[in-house]
This record gives structure tokens, C-alpha cells and sequence, in this order.
């Protein structure tokens, strides 16, 4: 047997083989695309163009379907579908239309969208030399006005226990650790009834929390630096801790808000005024709310990267109106000159930014290999 022939197969095996696996698939991820409703109003064209320009910065493909028409079925079919394992409708994406949080009061008006309950977020980092400047990275939750019955024992609006947990919980599950329950006077004795009837199953691995009156809650909101990062506000009471922490932040526009319901909703802003308003290009808050929804949709590493640029640029000195102006280096630019920065990569700073509680899960996301070889197709 001719041995050095037997060595040089085996040699030419070994080399095809390694050919083979070089040429083989690397690993990919393939998913559908993040599907997104779009309400009747579409998105005016500075919006449309700016959420193309983020999308395509960041390589995701997001298919747009029409929003579902509300639907006067009775409850017994809404119930029956919501038994089924019918897939949830897409959230409708809608950030350029802006509730003012003087719309929860008095029953809530009548063009709420429908939802349990909202959730909006104020997140800005420290600015500059201010030194008691910390910056802001709070949840601010509030039950939907429909989902309040009259109480019995206090004769005013509140939510159901098992409302109120799912509140606790969303706080929860973002890592929240000090909540404040903002409630009127004659809301405060009910609901703490209420909550300690639940006992642990409502509070069981929930964030501390304080039952206070709103007139108990003022002083903190307007020193500047509330001790919370979570805060439930009834909905009457909503609009005043909307308008003092948008102050003392200096955040004076729009924020992201989720409407939730058997999943999320819509993705909206939130912003002073009246009823429903169409509010002109907002960069930060396009960004938050798209870094939301992509985070709700299961693109955490899309929605890291966009909060981190946005954070790095901001770090960098640059702003839009409305976002505060008290740093010695600030440069403030247009809203869609900001979008092109962003998706340029103009900003200076490279430091390591603080993690966004709201999608902070996310960071694990980035981390590891940018060549798996999987390839997954779903």
C-alpha cells in the first residue's frame, strides 16, 4: 500500500472539507419584517422622511399595514378572540400626533385611543456644568380613564386591582425601584385598601411604592430631582405631574407615550395642550419612539443603537429646541439636521452612555459575535 498516497487524500479530504465550511452559510438571523399600522392621518412628509432615514441607518425592514378599523362587535366575540390564539393586530405608529394629558381628565375624552392603560417616558441625561443637573430617566403611567369604575367606598373613579397590577408589573419589568402612586385625596385611603386586600399577589417583586396625594407629591416634583423612576398618576392628576416634571427637565416638548392593551396599542407622543394636536418634526422624540417599538417588536440591538446615538450626540452638545439650553457647549440645530447627524455619525463623544431603564435589556444584545453561523428563518 502506497502510504504517502494514502496521506496526501486524506490531506486533500481535510482541505476540501475546510473549503466547504469556509464557503458554508455564516449565521444569520432572518425574521419577517417589524409590521406597523399607520392610522388614517398618514405621517406628514419632514416625519415620513426622517423615520426612511433612521430605518435605513439602521437595516431594518419594517412593513406598513393600514390600522384595523375599530370594530362595535359585541363582547362576546372581542372575548372569544381574546381566548384564541389569534395573533395580536400591529401597533399603530403614530408619533406625530401628539395627546395632551389634560385628556385623561373628567372620564377622558372621547377619542382616547383605546387601551388599558398608557405609559410615557421622559429621558434626558445631565447637561453640561449643571451640576445638579442629574438627568431624568422616568416612566410615567396612568390607568385609561374607561378603565376607572366609581368605587364604592371613595365614590370617585379608580382602577381595578388587577389594573393596577399590570401597572406595577410594566414598572417592574423595566427595573424600576421606587414608584410613587399619585392619587387625590379622596383616592388614597380606597386604594390602599385595595392593595393590601391583594396582598403579595400584587405587590410580589414589585419596586417600593408610595401612596401620596398630589398636594403630598408637589414639593419632591418641583425640587427638581423626584426620588422615583416610575410614577403612577390617576388620570386627573396626570396633567399636573406631566407639566412640573416637563419644567424642572427642561424637556418642554414631546414625549414617547405606549397605549397598552392585550399587548401594545399605539406608540404616540404626549405633549402640553389640549385634546389631540398634529405637532410639527420632533427628532427625540421620533428616536424614543421608535427605539419603544422596536424594543416592543423584539429589535433590541436596533433599538440600543438608536438610543446610544442619540445619547452620544447629545453628549456631544448637540440639541433641538425645547430639550434644554444651560450648557456651556450647546449646540442647537434643526430637528431634521439632527436626524442627519445622527445617521451620519457626527457626534464627538465616545464615551459609554447610561442605559435607558425602558430598554436597557437591550444592551445584551449587542454584545458577541457580528458573524454567527446559524442561520435561523422564521
Amino acid at each position: 500500500m502506497d502510504h504517502s498516497s494514502h496521506i496526501t487524500d486524506q490531506q486533500s479530504a481535510v482541505a476540501r472539507a475546510g473549503m466547504m465550511s469556509a464557503r458554508g452559510p455564516q449565521l444569520s438571523v432572518v425574521t419577517s419584517p417589524l409590521r406597523l399600522a399607520q392610522p388614517a392621518e398618514c405621517a406628514p412628509d419632514d416625519w415620513s422622511a426622517a423615520l426612511a432615514q433612521l430605518l435605513d441607518w439602521l437595516g431594518i425592514a419594517v412593513e406598513f399595514v393600514p390600522a384595523a378599523r375599530s370594530r362595535r362587535l359585541p363582547r362576546m366575540t372581542d372575548w372569544a378572540l381574546a381566548g384564541s390564539n389569534a395573533v395580536p393586530a400591529p401597533p399603530v405608529f403614530s408619533p406625530w400626533m401628539g395627546w395632551s394629558p389634560a385628556a385623561f381628565q373628567y372620564g377622558g375624552l372621547a377619542g382616547l385611543p383605546p387601551a388599558d392603560f398608557a405609559a410615557s417616558y421622559l429621558i434626558d441625561h445631565a447637561r453640561g456644568a449643571a451640576a445638579s443637573q442629574r438627568g431624568f430617566d422616568l416612566m410615567l403611567l396612568s390607568p385609561h380613564p374607561a378603565q376607572c369604575p366609581v368605587d364604592e367606598d371613595c365614590g370617585v373613579p379608580l382602577p381595578r386591582a388587577g389594573l393596577m397590577r399590570r401597572m406595577i408589573r410594566a414598572a417592574h419589568a423595566e427595573g424600576r425601584e421606587r414608584l410613587a402612586i399619585i392619587v387625590h385625596a379622596r383616592q388614597r385611603n380606597a386604594l390602599a385598601r385595595q392593595l393590601l386586600a391583594a396582598g403579595k399577589g400584587l405587590t410580589h417583586e414589585a419596586p417600593a411604592f408610595d401612596i401620596l396625594t398630589i398636594e403630598q407629591a408637589l414639593p419632591a416634583l418641583m425640587a427638581g430631582s423626584p426620588q422615583w423612576d416610575a410614577i403612577i398618576a390617576m388620570p386627573d392628576v396626570r396633567s399636573i405631574v406631566f407639566t412640573l416634571l416637563s419644567e424642572v427637565s427642561g424637556v418642554r416638548k414631546a414625549w414617547p407615550i405606549l397605549w397598552h392593551g392585550r399587548g401594545l396599542r399605539l406608540a404616540g407622543c404626549e405633549i402640553a395642550g389640549e385634546g389631540l394636536t398634529r405637532i410639527p418634526l420632533d427628532a427625540p422624540a421620533l428616536i424614543h419612539a421608535l427605539a419603544l417599538v422596536l424594543h416592543e417588536g423584539g429589535a433590541a440591538r436596533g433599538a440600543w443603537r438608536l438610543y446610544a446615538g442619540w445619547a452620544q450626540l447629545r453628549d456631544s452638545g448637540v440639541t433641538t429646541s425645547g430639550r434644554g439650553g444651560d450648557a456651556p457647549y450647546l449646540t442647537q440645530v434643526s430637528d431634521s439636521d439632527f436626524i442627519s447627524m445622527l445617521c451620519k455619525g457626527a457626534a464627538v463623544s465616545k464615551r459609554d452612555q447610561p442605559p435607558w431603564r425602558a430598554i436597557k435589556i437591550a444592551q445584551t444584545a449587542i454584545s458577541g459575535s457580528q458573524s454567527p453561523l446559524l442561520r435561523v428563518v422564521s
